[in-house]
């Protein structure tokens, strides 16, 4: 059974708080590849920078602030009356990122 894309985070413990971005960026790390990106955004006519809504050209800086900015807004948290929606975009948003970032 393939895994889905909340499972990581749905087994994160935040009982200590949320912990610090070394072990976010290892938890993201773990449960999305670049093959899994790829696969993801092959389905999807925007490319990573207009999911991102960066330049071509952009630095790496600039397409991590776009990534934060983006997630942080469809957070599937912050979007519990359209999780589906949330959940989407949150996977686009972050294999956008993914493609961008290795």
């Amino acid at each position: 059974m393939a895994k889905s894309f909340l499972d990581g985070y749905k087994t994160y413990d935040t009982r200590d708080g949320y912990g610090n971005a070394k072990q976010w960026k290892k938890a993201f790390n773990q449960r999305m590849s670049k093959e899994e990106a790829e696969s993801i955004l092959s389905r999807q006519q925007e490319t990573p920078y207009n999911i991102l809504q960066i330049s071509p050209g952009a630095t790496q800086a600039e397409i991590k602030k776009a990534y934060r900015q983006l997630i942080k807004e469809w957070h599937p948290d912050k979007n519990q009356h359209r999780s589906e929606e949330a959940e989407e975009m949150s996977k686009k948003i972050i294999a956008a990122f993914s493609m961008l970032s290795h």
